[in-house]
C-alpha cells in the first residue's frame, strides 16, 4: 500500500453555518470536486454519523465506486468521511472554526492508502496528481461558495 497524508487549511470569506451546511449535503461533492462524477444516498434521514453515500469518480482516467459512512458529525463544526469499501481506503475529517471576522477556517486532512498497480500509473504520477486534486478541489469550494455569496448580495 502507499500511503498519502494532506492536511490543508484555508480561510472561506462566508459563516460557519453555510460552509458545514453545503459541506455536509454530500451531493454537492460533484460541484467541487474535481474527480467526483456522482453521489448517491445510501441511507435515508437527516445527516448523521452512520449515514452512508456511494461516491463514483474518475481519477486518471479510471473508474472507481467507493462507499462512504459518515464517522464523526457535530453540526458546523466537524464533519468526518471513512471508506467502506473500494479501492483505496480513505478517510476524509473536514473541521471548521469561526473566525473573529466572521468567516470560516477549515482544516481538512486526507489519508489514503492506495494498492500499488491500482490506477495502471508509476507510483509518483498518482500520488502527485492526488495531491493536485486535492489541493484543487478545497479551493474550488472556496471560490465556488465565496462567488454565491456574491451573486446573493447583487440579487442574483
Amino acid at each position: 500500500m502507499i500511503p498519502v497524508h494532506l492536511k490543508q487549511r484555508l480561510v472561506i470569506q462566508q459563516p460557519i453555518e453555510e460552509v458545514f451546511a453545503y459541506l455536509s449535503e454530500l451531493q454537492n461533492l460533484v460541484e467541487w470536486s474535481s474527480s467526483v462524477i456522482a453521489v448517491r444516498k445510501q441511507t435515508s434521514g437527516a445527516m448523521q454519523v452512520g449515514a452512508a453515500v456511494q461516491i463514483t469518480s474518475r481519477f486518471l482516467g479510471n473508474w472507481q465506486n467507493m462507499t462512504f459512512e459518515v464517522v464523526e458529525y457535530d453540526h458546523s463544526r466537524w464533519l468526518t468521511l471513512k471508506s467502506i469499501s473500494g479501492v483505496a481506503p480513505s478517510h476524509f475529517s473536514y473541521q471548521l472554526e469561526s473566525t473573529e471576522e466572521g468567516e470560516t477556517q477549515i482544516s481538512r486532512e486526507a489519508m489514503l492508502s492506495l494498492s500499488k498497480g491500482a490506477f495502471m500509473q508509476p507510483e509518483h504520477v498518482v500520488v502527485s496528481a492526488l495531491h493536485r486534486y486535492l489541493q484543487g478541489d478545497l479551493l474550488t469550494l472556496k471560490d465556488l461558495l465565496e462567488a454565491r455569496a456574491c451573486r446573493r448580495s447583487r440579487g442574483g
